[in-house]
């Protein structure tokens, strides 16, 4: 065999070879993941909103956010509140840890009280994704109310979280069909655990009839409509010096964001109970 045939087969077969082992390995290698088209699509839940004026967070219900994959690599956010403004994020990067899709950038957002009174503040976003049931989306606006986060999760929010808090409105007071002025801005906090609740009503009364506030143990529950009850039949309280009977009723919306009670209450050893109307919203 002429020494030409020889190299040129030689030639053939490391081409052959090296065909095959590439071959091998595009078919071993797993398909490239684009994670930005992973995580892009809506999430809907609810919002909590954190700022330096609020005790206790407040709650917005059936929010939802948008993620779109962009060129690149990256994605865009879009969130929209009906209490609290409209988030842009753009060019938001994308990171994988453990089946965890985390999500990053700067953006804006237009907040007002009205349309035509709307400003734009700077934000940022940090999120994290393990399942469409499964996220955080946490948008901080340093620049308003003292610094606010707005957090948005998957679901329903808790009850606790749902109705805790301070509801303001007007209380009034009656003796024996007698009604006293009402009070207005009367405050009345609810902490509610599991099944179980403690009420407490503000400081009341006029003249020689006061009591200073008074803290109720109440039956908390589900009522079929969605709302929520509070029951006392055995007050055992105690305002001051003063030890208080009697028993209470109220209602609780099923957002959250409405009260009612009433109590008839008896203050020591006065001979009559002192009926107590409460109505406020928090």
């Amino acid at each position: 065999m002429k020494l030409i045939e020889i190299i040129s087969l030689t030639a053939v077969a490391v081409f052959a070879a090296s065909c095959e082992k590439t071959g091998n390995q595009n078919q071993n290698q797993e398909p490239e993941v684009n994670l930005s088209e992973t995580v892009a699509g809506t999430y809907t839940g609810y919002s909590t909103a954190e700022f330096q004026y609020s005790p206790t967070p407040m709650l917005s219900q059936n929010q939802t956010l948008t993620v779109t994959a962009e060129d690149g690599g990256t994605v865009s956010v879009s969130y929209t509140s009906d209490t609290w403004g409209t988030f842009t994020i753009s060019a938001a990067t994308v990171a994988e840890s453990d089946g965890t899709y985390v999500l990053s950038g700067d953006g804006k957002t237009l907040m007002g009280m009205s349309a035509d009174s709307q400003s734009e503040y700077d934000c940022t976003l940090t999120a994290e994704i393990s399942g469409e049931d499964d996220f955080s989306f946490v948008f901080d606006v340093p620049a308003v109310m003292g610094g606010m986060r707005i957090t948005l999760l998957p679901g329903n929010p808790p009850v606790e979280l749902l109705v805790n808090g301070t509801y303001t409105g007007t209380l009034t007071m009656s003796v024996m069909g007698s009604a006293m002025d009402p009070m207005e801005d009367a405050e009345v906090t609810l902490a509610v655990d599991g099944s179980t609740a403690s009420l407490t009503l503000p400081a009341m009364g006029m003249g020689t009839m006061t009591m200073d506030s008074i803290t109720v143990d109440v039956l908390f529950e589900e009522a079929e409509d969605g709302s929520f009850t509070l029951s006392a039949d055995n007050i055992d309280a105690v305002s001051g010096e003063l030890s208080i009977t009697g028993s209470l009723t109220g209602t609780v919306s099923a957002d959250g964001s409405t009260m009612t009670i009433n109590a008839e209450i008896t203050p020591g050893a006065m001979p009559m109970a002192i009926n107590v109307d409460f109505e406020g919203t928090k």
